[in-house]
């Protein structure tokens, strides 16, 4: 699976962002290094130099390229995802890349507010503007005070709106913005393969050891692809219907199931691999 925090002994991560929007361009001048340099550990001043930012606003988008799952956390070296990105998208420009970035980084409890977001918020309102989102945050007053929450979720939820709105993100069509409100879309246009890849994700990091998921699992878990990508019932099976016949893909509904097998245990990178192998063929 690629790597990224997941430990249950670590405390969700509100600072994320800090107010930096997750600048694509940057992004892609930090993988190109992280992929390039052959040391087992980068110093972050070479990467400052190569991106040409200061050392804070690079510290955090060595952060979100983390969060992304292309570089590792402490060497700042391409992970196995990092490599494929940069060898197929360099820039990333290519849908399928943005949907699965998306889900990384949404689906994990770690960075609290993009996942609360993804995961809950904007789910139940569908529309909502940033004060609204920034109330259903305001549990955390006990843990970090009031004007904390007011400054750093807001900061953080700024961050992330951008990504969709202004950033690369905003190519999923994922969520629009009228007059101040943020608006969620439905059943986006979603590549089967980069699904896999989000399902092989989804049982890898809350479903260790299943051999099989369930399709109802699927969509309504909070971490699951039907929600974290806004996936109807209908689009996600019209989605896994097509994925039947790939190698490694199983679609069991006769009977008593409903459910997927992942059959031959590629991992999340193997499934985005295919997908760009067959984008190109």
């Amino acid at each position: 699976m690629t790597q990224v925090p997941m430990n249950g002994s670590l405390k969700p991560k509100i600072h994320l962002c800090n107010g930096y929007v997750a600048n694509f361009t940057s992004l892609a001048r930090i993988l190109k290094v992280a992929c390039q340099d052959s040391r087992k550990l980068i110093p972050q001043v070479d990467l400052i130099a190569s991106v040409g930012l200061t050392e804070k606003h690079v510290k955090y988008l060595c952060g979100i390229a983390q969060a992304f799952g292309v570089i590792e956390q402490r060497t700042c070296k391409a992970t196995l995802l990092g490599q494929l990105v940069y060898k197929y998208d360099p820039f990333f420009d290519d849908v399928g890349t943005l949907w699965f970035l998306h889900y990384m980084i949404s689906s994990n409890p770690y960075h609290l507010v993009w996942h609360r977001l993804v995961t809950s918020v904007l789910p139940a309102h569908k529309c909502i503007t940033l004060e609204q989102a920034s109330a259903a945050f305001d549990d955390l007053r006990q843990i970090i005070g009031r004007q904390s929450i007011h400054k750093h979720v807001l900061n953080e939820l700024n961050s992330t709106f951008d990504a969709y709105i202004n950033q690369h993100f905003a190519h999923l069509d994922y969520l629009r913005l009228d007059d101040a409100t943020y608006i969620l879309n439905k059943n986006p246009s979603m590549p089967p393969l980069v699904l896999s890849a989000c399902i092989a994700c989804f049982r890898d990091r809350h479903r260790p050891g299943d051999t099989a998921i369930s399709v109802p699992d699927l969509l309504v878990n909070p971490n699951g692809p039907g929600i974290v990508l806004q996936l109807e019932e209908s689009r996600l099976r019209a989605l896994l219907e097509q994925l039947k016949m790939v190698p490694g893909f199983s679609l069991e509904s006769r009977a008593d199931l409903d459910q997927v097998r992942l059959t031959d245990n590629t991992p999340d990178y193997g499934w985005m691999e295919r997908y760009y192998v067959n984008v190109r063929a």
